[in-house]
């Protein structure tokens, strides 16, 4: 087998004939098209060669000696999970019954010899535009199913959790309606404050139905802007966390005048707190570190010469930041831990996914929405998220994401376009 690449990432073809004057001919007419190329010499290399590369096309000479075209197309076909690739059949035979025989072992079209290469040429063309549309229609029905299984899941999510929260706030305000001369004080502020957490329940499910929704249709968009993150997280904490518990937070570095998304930033932190609380039914301290750490020059990349490169290199190639006067590339980890029952190890992939939850949460309410809430606002943000977990002593799940600091001597003006072209990079 043999293979010629193009330059550009452009179609596979390939060519299974025993003639070598014609694979030539062939392999220099799909090449001058912009294909790749990959031949064989006959069926039986043809049928190994398809499973080995899984090309995008396959042009097949009919006549062979040892294993001829049909048997070829029709190994091919049983070897191929979706029957979906084009075979065009090249033969001599102008029969009907050939040309019968070839569509029957599951040819997608034939042409005859001599071959007419303005024909060849636009067969190839419609056979390859014709598989990439049935892509596009397999790809859009696939994601018609996944937003009908995710509506349909909010659904039943929404009638089963909404139940219990509901039923407290009902049942609370009709005992104080019926007892609230005759009770004290402290029993009247009891079932208060059971209404209120009923309805934070309520209201955190509606916020994370409607996040859901639109990271899943891609509507959840990447806006930054400049934020003093160690301020930030602490406003956040003392509005958000819950004063039963304490959250106990550390910063290491200097945390501020980056551009990060406050809103999806908010996204990620909020569920990672409350996941943290909730799955703590025994108590144990929650703990939020923040590290940021600046990428300086001899973190970049450096040139085939041995130059730094233009670009600052991230996390694998995560993302990547243009490093200008006034601006400099930076991580921020985030770290979330709890002494909580953990996830079991077998799980820990699967939570990220919508509507997923630990198979040891027994009664704890819970959507399972939040980390795959968490896990897009990450993704939009070029980053990383991580899981950690031991059954019964506790998780820290840890987000990376890379960042730009501002000097903080740089204009308002500068600071917003900065912003900008943050959020450009980071969608594009």
């Amino acid at each position: 087998m043999n293979i010629n690449f193009s330059p550009t990432h452009s179609p596979l073809i390939l060519l299974v004939d025993d003639d070598r004057t014609t694979r030539m001919m062939l392999r220099r007419a799909m090449i001058k098209e912009g294909y790749r190329v990959a031949e064989a010499s006959n069926g039986l290399e043809g049928v190994e060669a398809y499973r080995q590369i899984q090309p995008d096309m396959v042009l097949l000479d009919a006549r062979m000696p040892g294993l001829d075209g049909f048997a070829c197309c029709q190994q091919i076909q049983a070897v191929s999970e979706l029957k979906s690739t084009p075979i065009l059949m090249i033969t001599s035979l102008e029969d009907e019954d050939s040309v019968d025989r070839a569509f029957q072992v599951g040819a997608t079209d034939y042409i005859t010899k001599p071959i007419h290469w303005a024909v060849l040429r636009r067969r190839v063309q419609r056979l390859l535009q014709e598989k990439q549309a049935e892509r596009e229609i397999l790809k859009a029905l696939e994601r018609e199913r996944e937003l009908n299984a995710l509506r349909s899941g909010i659904v039943t999510t929404i009638s089963h959790e909404y139940q219990t929260p509901l039923t407290a706030i009902i049942s609370s305000a009709e005992l104080l309606e019926c007892y609230w001369p005759r009770w004290g004080e402290d029993k009247r502020k009891k079932h208060l404050q059971r209404i209120q957490t009923a309805a934070g329940h309520l209201s955190q499910l509606v916020r994370d139905v409607l996040s859901i929704d639109l990271a899943q249709s891609g509507q959840l968009e990447f806006n930054p802007l400049v934020l003093d993150l160690e301020q930030w997280c602490r406003a956040l904490v003392a509005e958000a966390g819950d004063p039963r518990r304490e959250i106990a937070l550390n910063f290491e570095g200097d945390c501020q005048n980056l551009i990060l998304d406050g809103q999806l930033l908010q996204q990620i932190l909020t569920n990672l707190l409350s996941n943290a609380i909730k799955y703590s039914p025994g108590g144990g301290a929650i703990e939020l570190i923040v590290r940021c750490r600046d990428l300086h020059r001899e973190d970049a990349d450096l040139g085939s010469d041995g130059q730094e490169a233009n670009r600052y290199q991230i996390l694998g190639g995560v993302a990547q930041l243009e490093p200008a006067d006034d601006t400099c590339s930076a991580i921020v980890c985030l770290q979330v831990r709890d002494r909580g029952i953990g996830v079991p190890a077998t799980e820990r992939r699967a939570i990220f996914q919508a509507f997923q939850r630990g198979s040891n949460v027994a009664t704890i309410q819970g959507t399972g929405l939040g980390l795959a809430i968490v896990k897009r606002c990450v993704e939009l943000h070029g980053g990383q998220i991580e899981i950690d977990s031991e059954l019964d002593v506790g998780t820290t799940v840890t987000v990376t994401l890379p960042v730009r600091r501002l000097s903080p001597n740089t204009s308002l003006g500068d600071r917003r376009s900065i912003a900008e072209s943050s959020s450009l990079e980071a969608t594009g």
